[in-house]
């Protein structure tokens, strides 16, 4: 994967000494566990989702747990209480197994407070007040029942010496940053510290993919400060995907969700946005989310903490294994070092098709079980090939499937690899990519084309298949 080579280039370009305090993983200063966007009441697995990753980090005698929102799927108080008992099932009275103390470090997100557009429409008052999270004194009120924590749009706890920041939804304009400001001016320089939100900081971690909910606060906030990590959920976007750690001025994490795979919106043919108007429209059905004939679901995080580094381990909810290889992060950030996209881009090899590797071409008149819903049972053309295989630290992300016509014209689609999100044991599976007959010429030979790609774009070579259809 590619964080061995993260790993050896920032052993390089630091200092004998902190190259040692790299390689001491033994005696971590802080640990703390993620558990982002665990959407309780979105489907009757999300608890145990929870519940998994919790057990598993208390097993690890953490000193904290976070959650960067979306606590809640439909912003319901008995929602909020679902999550507080699965807590208090995994840490009695905030204990772990061990009897330490585990801190529970909470911000909402857009789920929690606003629900969805017309969620709450012609409830009553005694029903909001019942019923809605946020609403009235509620908060207040939840919060401090539920969790024993007064209820901040900001907030600042300090665990074994180290600092967290956190910001609940719509807390946004120059509240974030001067909290930050007035908070990290006092903090030591050179020691890391943690800032908590939903929304990824605009254009951090995960590229295009950070859709920058804050409108840029978070950002310019932690900007002036090298020795920031932020951690951050909402986009759900899966943790296997390298560009989850961005560093540039500051540190940012993405912290995935522990409720399902988690891959982009609406941006491949067989990617997740069921609820979206234009979905019918599309081709393919959205992946499935079925790994070995169960729910693969979502994913969390173990963080250890050091004088000049993290280490953040990426774990499967389902299978009690890494999604993959930890990275090691150094502390401070800074600008062009070895967590930089651009630079990661160019280290290693792009995913390679197996030497074997056969691209075949079927015409399904009865159309496919991959169809999306508004082409269910059609004649459809599917394009299949083996999965890619990680040859030198690039594990396959996505494919691109190109139709070409003696005439010149070309149709492409891009489609998320099926395994991307679990881990690698259960993620070689085939890809598949389907055509309609109305997209090609009748007659004439087409050249279909499969290109595998890393998450930074870059290729392999490619899969070839000339094909005429009658």
């Amino acid at each position: 994967m590619r964080s061995i080579t993260i790993i050896a280039a920032a052993v390089a370009l630091v200092s004998v000494s902190a190259a040692v305090a790299m390689a001491d993983a033994d005696n971590p200063l802080l640990t703390f566990g993620v558990v982002s966007d665990p959407h309780i009441g979105a489907k009757a697995e999300a608890p145990m989702f929870l519940e998994n990753a919790l057990r598993r980090l208390a097993a690890r005698n953490v000193d904290a747990v976070l959650c960067p929102g979306d606590i809640a799927h439909s912003g319901l108080i008995s929602e909020m209480e679902e999550f507080a008992d699965v807590w208090n099932r995994v840490f009695p009275d905030g204990r772990g197994p061990d009897g330490g103390k585990v801190e529970l470090l909470l911000v909402t997100g857009n789920h929690d407070i606003d629900a969805w557009p017309g969620r709450w429409d012609g409830f009553s008052e005694e029903k909001l007040r019942k019923e809605r999270f946020y609403h009235g004194n509620n908060p207040e009120k939840t919060w401090w029942r539920l969790f024993g924590q007064k209820w901040e749009p900001v907030w600042r706890h300090e665990i074994k010496g180290f600092t967290f920041l956190g910001v609940q939804w719509r807390t946004v304009g120059s509240t974030v940053e001067t909290f930050v400001a007035e908070a990290a001016t006092a903090l030591d320089p050179g020691k890391p510290f943690f800032y908590v939100q939903h929304p990824h900081p605009k254009e951090t971690c995960h590229g295009t993919y950070s859709n920058g909910d804050d409108f840029g606060e978070a950002k310019r906030a932690l900007t002036p400060f090298p020795n920031a990590v932020a951690v951050s959920g909402h986009s759900h976007c899966a943790i296997s995907d390298e560009r989850t750690v961005w560093q540039g001025s500051f540190t940012s994490i993405g912290a995935g969700c522990t409720q399902d795979h988690g891959l982009p919106i609406l941006q491949y043919d067989n990617a997740s946005a069921p609820w979206h108007r234009s979905w019918k429209e599309k081709t393919m059905a959205p992946l499935s989310n079925k790994a070995n004939g169960r729910d693969a679901g979502g994913c969390f995080e173990y963080v250890e903490v050091f004088a000049d580094h993290i280490v953040v381990h990426r774990l499967s909810v389902t299978f009690d294994e890494p999604i993959g290889p930890a990275w090691v992060i150094p502390i401070p950030a800074r600008e062009g070092g070895p967590l930089d996209f651009s630079r990661r881009a160019a280290e290693g090899t792009p995913p390679q098709f197996p030497a074997d590797a056969i691209l075949s071409v079927e015409f399904c008149p009865m159309g496919h079980p991959l169809e999306g819903a508004g082409h269910r049972g059609e004649p459809c053309i599917a394009v299949t090939f083996p999965c890619a295989e990680n040859v030198g630290g690039h594990r396959v992300f996505d494919y691109e499937i190109r139709a070409q016509s003696d005439d010149g014209g070309m149709v492409v689609r891009r489609i998320m690899s099926p395994g991307f999100a679990f881990p690698e044991n259960h993620a070689n599976l085939p890809g598949t990519c389907l055509f309609l007959p109305s997209e090609l010429p009748v007659g004439q030979l087409i050249r279909f084309i499969a290109i595998p790609r890393d998450c930074f774009g870059c290729e392999g070579r490619a899969l070839f298949c000339d094909w005429t259809m009658k």
